[in-house]
């Protein structure tokens, strides 16, 4: 076995000759596999002779003896319940699952909701029902219109920053997607 092992690492530093590595198939399929079929090739083994004369090598061999360990009759020992290891207790897993929010994700989470509420409100209600709007003599739809326009929430003395409720625009759909983002991220735990 040792004989087996320094034939091995000469193979692996490169100490054995050509005619040596030819000489003991086993020797030439580990070089073909380490260095590949141009290794062999180039040092001018063949490769149908070495696996030939593994073949023999192998079919000479009986088949109870294939380097193959028999188990023994009882099977493994299985373990003693002092060998096991510890159950992990049930504080470490409400410890993993208690993990607490940041301010940050807080502020979020709570930003998101109150603005996705106020969207809401204001295309079915109309903040014009809460805030003072336009005068009725400025423009006929002024006492009617009761949704704030988001991108003139600063001329809400103007007609032109309201509209007639229950109209979805893009200013809303993108307000409402900017809440719903934050929501998310706010209960999803990312900054």
């Amino acid at each position: 076995m040792s004989d087996d092992k320094s034939r091995l690492k000469e193979l692996l530093d490169g100490k054995l000759s050509a005619q040596e590595i030819a000489e003991d198939p086993v020797l030439a399929s580990l070089a073909e596999r380490m260095y590949g079929s141009e290794f062999l090739d180039g040092v001018g083994i063949s490769r149908g002779e070495t696996k030939r004369a593994l073949a023999e090598q192998f079919s000479e061999i009986e088949g109870d003896d294939l380097l193959i360990d028999e188990m023994p009759q009882g099977g493994l020992p299985l373990p003693m319940p002092s060998e096991m290891p510890p159950n992990p207790s049930n504080e470490e897993v409400i410890e993993v699952t208690g993990i607490k929010r940041s301010v940050t994700q807080k502020l979020r989470l709570l930003g998101g909701s109150v603005g996705f509420i106020a969207v809401i409100v204001n295309m079915f209600y109309g903040f014009g029902n809460f805030l003072s709007g336009c005068a009725s003599d400025v423009h006929s739809t002024c006492g009617e219109s009761m949704k704030l326009n988001w991108i003139d929430f600063f001329r809400m003395d103007e007609h032109i920053a309201w509209s007639p409720t229950g109209s979805i625009g893009i200013p809303d759909v993108i307000v409402a997607l900017f809440c719903i983002a934050n929501i998310v991220y706010g209960l999803r735990g990312r900054n």
